[in-house]
């Protein structure tokens, strides 16, 4: 083997755990947020991660009406984390435990801060 090929070799050793450290974050990110489709019958919220933000589709599943927003804010600690989307005033508030990932509570907001609706959806 020659001097090149042996620091060819060398160099991408070296370099795989950099590659993969760089790629690691994305698959914990993904494991550590509340997506999917989560409904109690009347309602119906899909949250996914797409184009670097959290999407939020909700539904009512009587009325057929659905809301699909993008761009959450995030709060919470690391046992309980809150991710909040803003449309014309109101707030629609997701709250997810790691520790139960098939479970999230829905919050809406109206402008003057009264709560709407409170529901825990299960996936």
């Amino acid at each position: 083997m020659s001097l090149p090929a042996i620091a060819l070799a060398i160099g991408l050793g070296l370099a795989v755990p950099v590659i993969e450290s760089a790629i690691a974050p994305s698959v914990v990110l993904a494991q550590s947020l509340p997506t999917g489709t989560f409904s109690d019958g009347e309602w119906t919220v899909r949250i996914a991660y797409q184009g670097n933000a959290l999407t939020y589709y909700g539904r009512n599943e009587n009325s057929g009406d659905s809301l699909f927003l993008s761009g959450a804010s995030v709060g919470g600690n690391a046992s309980r984390r809150t991710y909040t989307w803003n449309n014309s005033g109101h707030r629609y508030r997701v709250s997810w435990q790691p520790s139960d990932p098939d479970t999230i509570r829905v919050e809406v907001f109206s402008p003057n801060g009264r709560s709407i609706l409170n529901r825990l959806l299960y996936r």
